[in-house]
């Protein structure tokens, strides 16, 4: 092999080197760095929950009120109110089976 080609093939690996630096390092086997916009899944999942909480504990109060008379709330408002907190916790409870139906898959995956 001639010395010319030896350099040929020098500055390619050189050439390589340089492109594999100047993408970050990126080891695929490290985990990746969380941004400080990220959200982490759990706090969603307990936003969510506290929100379908708060949908269904808004239902009742206004039918309790409409109930009592307290309030000039009208019917319709007190039935949109049952649907939306029955649409949430459908809602609810179909994410939850997912993540139970997606825990299960992985458990039963061979390692």
């Amino acid at each position: 092999m001639s010395i010319q080609s030896m350099g040929g093939i020098l500055e390619q690996i050189q050439f390589q080197a340089q492109q594999i630096s100047a993408t970050g390092n990126s080891n695929p086997l490290k985990p990746a760095q969380s941004n400080s916009d990220s959200v982490l899944f759990s706090s969603l999942l307990f936003d969510s929950i506290n929100n379908i909480n708060d949908v269904r504990s808004t239902a009742r109060t206004q039918a309790q009120d409409y109930i009592k008379g307290t309030s000039d709330i009208g019917l319709n408002d007190v039935m949109v109110s049952m649907q939306k907190s029955s649409i949430a916790l459908n809602l609810g409870i179909q994410v939850r089976n997912k993540m139970v139906s997606a825990y299960q898959e992985i458990m039963n995956m061979a390692v």
